[in-house]
């Protein structure tokens, strides 16, 4: 069987996106100055970084007319713009802050005489074969670059949209909180709604206030989002008007939560399994088994790992992810490497992640084989009630309490013996921890604070910082009441001086020096310090929620 394309619903004046209003006689019309640019220009590559949905989806319309290449990079790294600086011939962006080797949409194409067309026509040749390249995050600390054809991208779009269960037509739209520089993003913000004729919401939002913000102005909305975003809304307290239903693609959502949202909203819930190599794979629309997609198989290699052959992918796709496949649907069991073996113990660390993560003391967690030791270790974010822990009875007291709630359904060897605590983990846009961070954390030995900002106030230098959990400091004397120890806030002190005044004399003595506060895990911090030339000295002061906590006067030789 052949996939059978969605057809777009738009008409000449229906809204392709608002604020500003944008007809779709308008937005093909824009569309065909930028592919009439393009060739003029005898551009093979651009390299596009959008904050504007619907200033993408336009820009990709005009390439692949065009037949001109697009490059995504996922990030401002200067990897990554290195790559794509190396492929394109040319950079294309909607931001008023890019480099000034950069294009911007709003003027690129713009005096090409192209007529509107009265007549409603198809976007564009849904059998286009000209490029896109993704290049991935590396969350395994291996980047490289996946390779699409427009019409892998369309059949993609096209086979989920036949299999959503709601949401046709033009009176729907598309409200994100994932990035459209991602595949996910690309293919369901973007190409989906396209396929679907929806309304292509314009910004990423990044807090659930701002998504209830965007979703007023329309009359229907699917929130395409992820896991990370939908955990962090109180579903019992907080609604989003309009709400329509929910997408949700960047790992399984827990079932609790998964439960409570369709049980609170009363509105479908689809779930997306899928990766940049394989496009989509599977739906499922609760807590079940995943649901292959039409025009697709799938199947497992010699390791349990599922493969997938799609008219949407390139000859078989495999994957990392080990599954059990049933007669109608089958199972995520986690990634292969993410089943690790310690001693003769096969190990599944999601498994582990996901019981660890219903303690009361853990928000979130990232559990992996540590880079140097044949035994598992967890960077873990603390939920207030275990920074209170912390704070209160000492980091042993936290890591024996978790220890203890593993030890009713996990093997000895699956509980990990290394542990680094965070009041945040630096997860992506598509919810993954990076391995470098992962191995770098684990290695290093934390021993300054979390410097936050810095300004200048006259003479005087005013940083602001936050106390790491995991200050190395924290151990011995003050295991079971950690704070910082005052000749460490000296240490702190005596680095920022170097690092803003260079001053190079030796020190010859403190005056006035004072502690009279403790300074404790995760207190945020203000440090002053005012170099009093005349006088041959630092002033400095430390303060937490505008409290004295150290000071003194740092005198130095006339040397």
């Amino acid at each position: 069987m052949t996939l059978a394309y969605q057809s777009a619903t738009y008409q000449p004046n229906d809204c392709i996106a608002l604020a500003p209003t944008w007809l779709y006689q308008d937005f093909e019309q824009r569309a065909l100055q930028i592919s009439q640019q393009l060739q003029q220009q005898k551009i093979n590559a651009i390299a596009v970084w959008f904050e504007d949905g619907a200033n993408l989806a336009c820009t990709l319309l005009g390439c692949w007319h065009a037949h001109v290449k697009v490059l995504f990079p996922p990030n401002d790294t200067p990897e990554s713009i290195e790559w794509a600086t190396q492929n394109a011939d040319i950079w294309l962006t909607d931001q008023e802050t890019a480099p000034s080797v950069a294009e911007h949409f709003a003027h690129f194409g713009i005096k090409q005489n192209v007529q509107k067309n009265e007549q409603s026509r198809p976007l564009i040749d849904r059998h286009n074969q000209t490029e896109i390249w993704l290049k991935t995050s590396g969350s395994t600390g291996e980047a490289k670059t996946i390779i699409k054809a427009a019409q892998e991208l369309w059949l993609s779009a096209d086979v989920l949209a036949n299999a959503l269960s709601f949401a046709n037509g033009n009176h729907f739209s598309a409200v994100s909180s994932v990035s459209i520089q991602h595949i996910y993003g690309l293919t369901v913000h973007i190409m989906m709604s396209l396929a679907k004729g929806w309304k292509i919401a314009r910004k990423q939002q990044f807090f659930p206030e701002c998504i209830a913000t965007e979703s007023k102005q329309f009359e229907n909305t699917v929130l395409v989002s992820s896991p990370a975003m939908l955990s962090r809304i109180d579903w019992q307290h907080f609604s989003i008007p309009n709400l329509a239903g929910i997408i949700s693609s960047g790992g399984a959502l827990p079932e609790e939560l998964s439960d409570n949202i369709r049980q609170i909203s009363e509105k479908p819930v689809i779930e997306i399994y899928g990766s940049t190599e394989t496009g989509p794979i599977a739906i499922r629309q609760d807590t079940g088994l995943w649901q292959t997609l039409p025009y697709s198989q799938v199947g497992t290699d010699e390791q349990g790992a599922l493969w997938l052959e799609a008219e949407w992918a390139k000859d078989r796709q495999q994957t990392a992810d080990a599954v059990e496949i049933y007669p109608n649907g089958f199972k995520l069991l986690g990634r292969i490497d993410r089943i690790v073996k310690i001693g003769d113990k096969r190990t599944s660390l999601v498994s582990v992640e996901q019981s660890l993560v219903k303690h009361e003391f853990i928000n979130d967690c990232y559990i992996a084989r540590h880079p140097d030791q044949d035994r598992l270790a967890s960077w873990t974010e603390l939920s207030e009630q275990g920074v209170n822990a912390l704070r209160e009875k000492g980091r042993k007291f936290v890591i024996e309490q978790l220890k203890q709630y593993l030890a009713f359904n996990q093997e000895t060897s699956a509980i990990p013996r290394f542990w680094r605590f965070t009041d945040k983990l630096p997860r992506n846009s598509q919810s993954k921890i990076s391995r470098l961070d992962f191995e770098q954390i684990c290695r290093e030995t934390v021993t300054e604070p979390i410097w936050l900002s810095k300004t200048e106030q006259d003479d005087t230098q005013i940083l602001q910082g936050k106390v790491p959990l995991d200050l190395h400091y924290f151990k011995g004397h003050f295991a079971n009441f950690p704070l910082v120890p005052g000749v460490v806030e000296l240490q702190w002190v005596y680095h920022q001086v170097d690092m803003l005044f260079g001053i190079n004399k030796p020190i010859l003595r403190i005056d006035n020096l004072k502690f009279q506060k403790f300074v404790r895990p995760n207190d945020l911090f203000e440090l002053r310090l005012k170099w009093e030339e005349t006088k041959n000295r630092i002033n400095f002061q430390l303060k937490t929620d505008n409290e004295m906590c150290g000071s003194g006067l740092i005198i130095f030789t006339n040397e």
